[in-house]
């Protein structure tokens, strides 16, 4: 008999510590002080997403930027990596807000991922956290409804939800082999 095949509903965890755009980055640092998290959504009204402020995030506030390497080519200048980079990094240096410290483009998933998609996307990605959103049931179908944050998932929580189910499957092997 195959196993159930576990959904992010069946683990996630459903009441998410969460902040404002307007709170400030010194209160931020607090918060990841006295919280066990490793990031903290931003949400709006109605608990809409809006990004993801990361322990890395608040990290650039410390790192000194670099000065972009370039070259002088009749009077222009050549740079060696593509600007983007160096302005989110000093968008983040320069932040006083979650709203200006916060990543913008976040990873999601819904409650109806299945376990192995959303470990893929952490191991692929690299990520440590993923919030859990729904769209919002609108009203007219070409309107994209923002995403509602639900939920979150932690590398903790799988790693609690794969022991879950492989003592779950030991104790359920040592009931059969008693019958």
């Amino acid at each position: 008999m195959p196993s159930k095949t576990l959904k992010v509903k069946d683990f996630m965890t459903k009441y998410v510590f969460t902040v404002s755009p307007d709170v400030t980055v010194h209160r931020l640092v607090g918060l990841f002080i006295t919280h066990p998290v490793s990031a903290i959504p931003v949400v709006g009204d109605d608990n809409e997403l809006l990004g993801i402020v990361s322990e890395g995030d608040l990290l650039y506030k410390k790192v000194t930027p670099k000065i972009p390497q370039y070259v002088d080519v009749l009077g222009g200048n050549l740079y060696y990596c593509g600007f983007g980079r160096y302005e989110r990094s000093f968008r983040k240096l320069l932040a006083t807000t979650a709203a200006e410290i916060m990543t913008k483009d976040v990873r999601c998933v819904t409650p109806e991922t299945d376990m192995e998609t959303l470990t893929n996307l952490m191991v692929d990605e690299h990520l440590k956290t993923v919030p859990v959103v729904e769209k919002k049931k609108s009203g007219n179908p070409d309107i994209d409804a923002p995403a509602r944050l639900v939920g979150i998932i932690t590398r903790h929580d799988i790693l609690g939800a794969i022991a879950a189910t492989e003592a779950e499957e030991l104790l359920k092997n040592r009931e059969q082999g008693k019958e």
